[in-house]
Parts: structure tokens; sequence; C-alpha cells
């Protein structure tokens, strides 16, 4: 893979950032002026958009982006942008003007001039301050004053004839001091640091010329998405997306976690990441940004889920593997001493929010709700810590939690399936919610655990139900009165859901239509890149268009793909010797 590979973006969807930097730069369209902007993605902005880049007074330009460097050209007028660390930009510009135009969007923002060629935005709405140097070039302020405020500021930068370069600081208190580095070295560093990172994560489908464009996406958004220790945040995180999605939510971070398998550092960060947050009850927060951290609502603990994932790819060495028992064991235990309200000893989610589906259509009545993928899923976390126990030479807690994994899947199975079908129930009166929810489905995560009879029944249920389109399987079936194309948890296809079907399928011994699902879902992913979910019918990317989980699932299912292809191949090396 050349180090100067071209990536296919488009702005508008996918924003140019880079591993370890707080910036980005997008074409956004819901503003009050549209154009490209350089945004700021850390957790406390009020307001992300920062300036708007105008090439010759323009806000249209062509963009051509690698992994290190953004090139913006007009006419004969260019401009490269490079990411220098967590808090600098670099604009150099040539042939032509670059105007800075600032986005004064409170009435507590203002521009000052500190010097003939340096600038300060207090940027109010970002919670920043922004130092602007102009090296070269020759700088025109203009501006004005409303008495309290600046209500537009603009520096435009005339390069016709003499190369400029803008070095753009955020900051609190004090401004960065380190040395400017020339923007050739900055995007270099850059771009052998994702060439490593896409080679390591992406395998070997890097080069498949099929899907390596796609597979390169995929990479770029994950390292893209990366920034680094600091304030809430314990350790190197990936966000769920620069555009506006800008957390750390504590499930989405296991499938970013699952796709770094090949890098077991980089894995145990990622799930720490969330767990360094878990409070003395046990709990997992909502979601964690580099500002603090959000707990009125929980994930779904799918934490032990994604554990034996890793565990059984070598995706964890075995110290992180032992680290992880006791907060995966207070994690489970929390949901049974502080969800459980009545004297059945099921837990409840308070909101659809704490499902991670937010909207389903099992939460349309009323909460609390007692639904069967949590009991799913706490019967799997519950035997990956009969697994670790058992790696610790601790039998008889392994015993134990295995027997409670055993119970849980009864309890499961005699409340919640009413012999055609799971069911969700309101916790307070015990009534099944009537939803066609693709979540009721998800119990199919305990693969062969769950009873022969009642698998074939649920997946022949998948099947005629109208859940399996073209793209992937919808999370409304689109013939429910409830379904809607662009309705979130009621439609559309989601890459959590997805992977949580496929690798439950291929566990309870139907390999064929979980790789037919992963196979529809990569086409969609290839045709519609990386977002948050899809339209069911037409596989149009919807919401955030530049999802860490849903390049991290992409990545995840073409990994898989790639290891059986190879178990395939050598099954019949074996047959032809």
């Amino acid at each position: 893979m050349s180090a100067v590979t071209a990536l296919g973006i488009d702005l508008a969807t996918t924003p140019f950032s880079r591993r370890g930097s707080y910036f980005a730069v997008s074409h956004v369209t819901d503003q009050r002026e549209s154009g490209l902007h350089l945004r700021t993605v850390r957790g406390d902005a009020r307001h992300r958009e920062i300036v708007r880049l105008l090439l010759d007074d323009s806000a249209e330009a062509t963009s051509h982006t690698t992994a290190g460097r953004l090139t913006l050209q007009r006419d004969g007028t260019r401009a490269e942008v490079v990411l220098d660390g967590p808090d600098r930009a670099c604009v150099r510009v040539q042939g032509g003007t670059l105007t800075l135009d600032f986005r004064t969007a409170s009435q507590y923002d203002s521009v000052l001039q500190e010097s003939e060629r340096t600038w300060r935005f207090i940027d109010s709405g970002a919670n920043r301050n922004y130092r602007i140097r102009v090296l070269g070039g020759t700088p025109r302020f203009d501006a004005r004053w409303d008495g309290t405020r600046n209500s537009r500021a603009r520096v435009r930068i005339d390069a016709a004839h003499d190369t400029a370069t803008i070095v753009i600081d955020e900051y609190g208190s004090a401004v960065p001091t380190r040395p400017v580095e020339h923007p050739d070295v900055v995007a270099a560093a850059a771009q052998r640091d994702f060439d490593a990172w896409c080679r390591t994560h992406g395998g070997e489908a890097c080069d498949d010329p099929e899907i390596g464009g796609t597979v390169r996406l995929a990479a770029f958004v994950t390292w893209a998405a990366l920034v680094p220790a600091g304030g809430a945040l314990r350790r190197e995180s990936m966000l769920m997306s620069k555009n506006r999605m800008t957390n750390v939510w504590s499930w989405d971070h296991c499938f970013n976690a699952m796709a770094l398998w090949r890098d077991p550092h980089a894995a145990a960060g990622q799930l720490l990441a969330v767990f360094d947050h878990q409070d003395a009850h046990g709990c997992l927060p909502d979601y964690v940004n580099d500002a603090g951290v959000e707990r009125n609502f929980v994930k779904p603990p799918i934490h032990g889920w994604a554990v034996a994932h890793l565990m059984d790819r070598g995706g964890l060495d075995d110290d992180m593997v032992e680290a992880l028992y006791d907060p995966l064991r207070r994690w489970t235990e929390w949901w049974f001493e502080h969800r459980v309200y009545g004297d059945d000893g099921v837990p409840s989610y308070n909101h659809g929010n704490d499902s991670g589906w937010d909207n389903a259509t099992t939460f349309g009545v009323a909460v609390p709700v007692q639904s069967p993928d949590l009991l799913a899923y706490l019967a799997l976390q519950m035997e990956t810590l009969a697994r670790i126990a058992g790696r610790r030479g601790r039998d008889d807690e392994a015993t134990a939690w295995t027997r409670r994994a055993d119970d849980t899947v009864r309890i499961l199975c005699d409340r919640f399936w009413n012999g055609d079908r799971f069911v969700a129930r309101s916790t307070l009166t015990g009534r099944v919610i009537d939803s066609e929810s693709l979540l009721t489905f998800m119990p199919l995560v305990l693969g062969d655990r769950l009873p022969l009879s009642t698998r074939e029944a649920t997946v022949r249920r998948l099947l005629d139900g109208g859940y399996l389109t073209p793209h992937g399987p919808a999370t409304e079936p689109p013939d429910s009165p409830h379904y809607e194309p662009d309705g979130y948890w009621r439609g559309p296809i989601w890459a959590p859901s997805t992977l949580l079907l496929v690798d439950g399928l291929r566990r309870s011994g139907r390999p064929g239509l979980a790789d037919d699902i992963a196979d529809r879902f990569l086409a969609t992913c290839g045709g519609a890149g990386m977002a948050e979910n899809f339209d069911a019918l037409t596989g149009a990317g919807l919401r955030d268009r530049s999802m860490t989980w849903t390049a991290s699932v992409y990545l995840s299912l073409v990994s898989e793909r790639a290891g059986h292809a190879s178990h395939a191949e050598g099954r019949l090396r074996a047959r032809a010797s």
C-alpha cells in the first residue's frame, strides 16, 4: 500500500482528522452559512464550528484527502491542511487568497488582534480559545464590533506571490509554545502512522482489489477518531465520531475493541476507556468524553460477550483478562442489585437508552421494561466470568458462575418465550409488550446455549417475518405499522445488531445464514460508507455518516470472512494431500 494512497472521502460525510487531534475539517451544510469548516470535537463544545475556510472568497473547493493531508483547490489557489498534536492545525496556502471566517455565533465571542500577524479568538461557543498566527503572505483583518461582541470577523491572507502558513492553536489559559514543524514533516508522520494502523487492523484485505478502498475507509474512520489521554479520558480513546457523536458510549467501545484484536494492547485500551469510570456500585456510565462522564443512563452488558470474542482470537493478553474479572463481576452484579424491581429476580431497562436501542418499539408504551436481550447478555457475561475464573484456578467460582448462567437462560426461556417467539414484558404488570422489534431476536446471541427448537423457531421467524432485507437485518420489519425508513431503531439497519446476530447464528450452527447476512452488510457499507445506520430498503447511509462502531463491525466481519476462507483453503489442501 502506497504511503500517499488517496482516501476517497466526502467531507460532507467523513471529516478530515487524524489520530491524536481534537480538530476536524468538514463540509458543513446545517449551519447558517455552509462550506468547509475547521471544527473542534472537544466534549464540552457547545458550538463546534470555529472558522469557515474560503478560497478566493468562495465557500466551495475541490478536495483531495490522504491520511496526513487535506488539499483544497479552487482554480489556481491551493490550501493544504495538516493537524499536529491534539491542539494545532496548520494551513499552507499559495496562488491566491485564503480567508478565515470566524464563526462568532455567541454574544460572548470576540476576535482581537494581538500583533500585526497574530489574532486571538475567544470562542465561548466552543468553550475554548484560539490563537492564529500568519507566517508569510499578506494578512488583512476585517471585523465588526457591535459594542459587546464581534458579529463579523475575518482574516484574509493573500498568498498570490508568497506562500503563507497559518498556525491555529487551541488552548484553555496557556497557548501551546512548541515549535512549528514543517507541514510536510507533520503530514508524512501521520501517513506512516495510518499506514501501520491500516495494515494491522485491515490485514491483507487492504490490498483486495474489490474491497480494499472500503477497508481503508473503515481503517481511516477508526484511526482518525482516536484522541489522546487527557481530562476525563485516562488513555487514548476512540470517539464514536468526529462529526456530532463525539463521545465514547458504554457499549459502542466494545465493538471498537473487538476490531482491534490483532493488537491486544489497543483492544484493552478501548475496553478500559469506559471501565476506568466504573462507579463504587459496579455501574458503568452511559458515556465518557474528555470533559466528563454521563451517568443518567447505562448501556447493555455486552462486555462479557466482547471479552470472550477477544479471548477466542488472542486479542487480550493473560494479565488483562485477569484484570477484567472483578470489573465484569461487579458490572454483572449491579444489574441484579440495582435494576430488579420485583420478586422475580429479573432486571429491567429504565429507558430505551439503557438497551442501546433508544426508541425501539419495545419501549413504545411505558417503562421499565424486562427485555429478553438483557438476560441473554448477562448469561454470556456469567459464562465469561466462569471461563476467567477457571483460568485462574478458582474452580468453585467457575462452577457457581456456570450454574448462574444456566439458571439465567432457563429464566429467559421460561418467562420470555411464548412458544413462538421471545417477547418483552412490562416490569410492573408482567404483560407482554406488543412489539415486532428486532431487539426481541437478540437472545440468538446465545447460540447453541438456547434449546434447539427455540433457536430454529426464532431463525424461522427472522427469515419469514420480513426482517432480512437486501442490505441486512431491519430493526423493525418494513411491513410493520411502526416502521420508519429513517426511524433510528424503528427500521434502519445497524452495525451492532448485525454483528450480534451474525455471531449468534454462527454459533447456532447456521454459518451459511450468518455469512449471508454479513455479506449483505459489507456490501451496504461498500456502497454507503460507515454511516450510523442505513435505510433498510435502499441501503442509503443515515444520521451520522462516519461512525467508528460501523467501521469496526465492518473490519471485524471482513476479518471473519478472511478467516473462514483461510480455513476452507486449509481443508482443501489437506484433502488434496
